[in-house]
């Protein structure tokens, strides 16, 4: 078994264990489509990650180019902000031109170390510069575990699991804090209340 591989198969394992005890598979709560957004991963690569697989080798410089790509595509898609906008937003943060910055979010140019994690703090990356050189088992490992650890949570965060588990969310980030139960009723029926206004909204 690859090294890269045991702490995933081990954390599928807790997963499927906790998912087992609530008469619920995977395919119910992990949506692939999301956890290939989270984590910059194809979702080609996320599949056969969950079925227990490898994946091909790849250059570091490759990996971090392509991540940094697929996150700036991403965050176009959910902002709707056009290209140039995000470039020149980027140029600034990174103090760099514009070209370069589309350089480097097209993923042309490598992105050095100060760029990177720069580009980390911009795409509010928790994992900073880890998150585009890690393996992907790594990554895909570091997103589950979240799941896990709202699994192992227990009675108490019931309504925001049961949020997340139903709309592909895969991690709240509550920046360490324990919400009362009905703190977190509270927050979900927020939540709930603001995805159904934009649903409203998109059909208009």
């Amino acid at each position: 078994m690859s090294a890269s591989l045991t702490p995933l198969r081990e954390t599928l394992a807790r997963l499927d264990a906790h998912l087992a005890e609530k008469g619920l598979v995977r395919g119910e709560v992990l949506d692939v489509g999301e956890l290939s957004r989270r984590t910059a991963l194809a979702e080609g690569e996320v599949r056969t990650l969950l079925d227990g697989s490898g994946v091909l080798d790849d250059k570091v410089d490759d990996r971090i180019r392509g991540r940094v790509r697929a996150l700036y595509e991403a965050y176009l898609d959910e902002s709707g902000k056009r290209p140039a906008d995000v470039c020149r937003d980027v140029a600034g943060r990174l103090g760099i031109s514009d070209k370069w910055a589309r350089s480097l979010l097209n993923g042309d140019k490598m992105p050095n170390v100060p760029d990177l994690t720069r580009l980390a703090e911009f795409f509010r990356i928790e994992e900073g510069t880890k998150f585009f050189t890690d393996p992907a088992p790594a990554v895909l490992n570091g997103a589950l575990q979240r799941v896990v650890g709202e699994l192992d949570g227990g009675a108490e965060d019931g309504p925001l699991l049961r949020f997340t588990l139903k709309h592909g969310v895969v991690t709240l980030a509550l920046r360490g804090r324990r919400l009362t139960p009905r703190k977190q009723e509270a927050l979900t029926l927020m939540l709930e209340g603001l995805l159904s206004s934009e649903s409203e909204e998109a059909e208009r």
